[in-house]
């Protein structure tokens, strides 16, 4: 069976049973929705939106759904030992033993940077081993990311920083569903679904996903959290001190700060639900620091300075570019931003 249908019928039985497939995940049920959608139809799928809004979360979340594969033990291409494929399997005669492994563990991510090559994807010549068996010897082909990706999904995080001619490296696998391993006269199948993020091209490092690339993907949007996501995600995610208590009030104060930052025109970048977490964090540890087993108020302040003036920049145009600290004040203090 196929990676995406897969894919596709553990959703449908999470759905049947009246389970959300996406439990642990929080954006809007239209943006739910849509990201099911494209995950049950088999297609690709880029999310974009600015950091700390679970676009790594969804990834694993769908990898988790996936039911426990057996590869033959030791392939570099996750053969299935009811179908090897690639030349090292099909040359071997016995298969060694087959490895179980979980849905968790069917998931490959690579990081996005500029650094990253077309060889870091497509794979490239081991030396040693092409002076030993001879240089077209399949044997000297050392599989890249998207080799070990088969029969697993293929998380591409912040695609936009990988340099264009290393995302072009993704075209054949997005249409195809082979790679082409050069001097070797090889098709190795690569059964993956990619699920790609994208930053906003206004943060650094950030550019243009090419059109021919982008149009193997289907695009979805994920905004910021509502304040009652922000709070769940924060007791779902975030970490507790032992012995330290902090009320509900507080968690609300912490999330609102940060969702200050984002519907203010004085921030170029906002703050992150990351700094949320942080926030949270931060102050059961200033509050233990000062030997206490409960969280102040004025402990959440001195967090969230910390937090936020570290995740946010200030507009050029802002009056309080030269003196961000009457900013910070007035989002910390609770007065509102003029």
């Amino acid at each position: 069976m196929e990676l995406r249908e897969e894919l596709s019928r553990s959703i449908l039985t999470k759905l049947s049973e009246k389970k959300d497939p996406l439990e642990g995940f929080y954006a809007s049920d239209e943006t739910k929705e849509a990201i099911l959608a494209v995950a049950i139809s088999g297609r690709h799928l880029l999310l974009e939106g600015p950091p700390g809004i679970g676009k790594t979360t969804v990834a694993r979340i769908l990898a988790g759904l996936l039911p426990s594969m057996y590869i033959v033990s030791g392939c570099r291409y996750n053969c299935d030992p009811q179908n090897p494929q690639c030349p090292e399997c099909i040359g071997a005669n016995p298969l060694p033993e087959p490895v179980k492994i979980n849905g968790k563990g069917r998931f490959v991510r690579v990081q996005g940077s500029p650094e990253l090559m077309p060889e870091d994807l497509l794979g490239d010549i081991d030396p040693v081993v092409a002076m030993q068996c001879g240089i077209h010897d399949p044997q000297a082909f050392t599989p890249g990311k998207i080799q070990k990706a088969h029969r697993k999904i293929l998380f591409i995080d912040e695609l936009n920083r990988v340099p264009e001619r290393t995302q072009n490296t993704l075209i054949e696998v997005l249409e195809e569903r082979t790679t082409t391993i050069a001097g070797f006269e090889l098709n190795i199948m690569v059964d993956t679904v990619v699920i790609a993020t994208q930053n906003p091209e206004e943060y650094a490092g950030a550019e243009r996903i090419s059109e021919t690339l982008g149009d193997r993907f289907e695009r979805i949007h994920i905004g910021y959290p509502t304040e009652e996501q922000e709070i769940n995600i924060i007791k779902r995610y975030a970490r507790r001190l032992p012995d330290v208590t902090i009320d509900d009030s507080l968690i609300s104060d912490t999330v609102k700060m940060s969702q200050a930052t984002r519907t203010s025109s004085h921030f170029s970048r906002p703050a992150s639900v990351r700094a949320s977490i942080a926030t949270y964090e931060q102050s059961q540890a200033i509050a233990r620091l000062n030997g206490r087993d409960a969280v102040s108020r004025d402990d959440v302040i001195k967090a969230a300075k910390i937090s936020l003036e570290s995740r946010t920049e200030i507009s050029p145009d802002s009056r309080y570019y030269d003196s961000p600290g009457g900013l910070f004040g007035s989002i910390t203090g609770g007065a509102g931003i003029d």
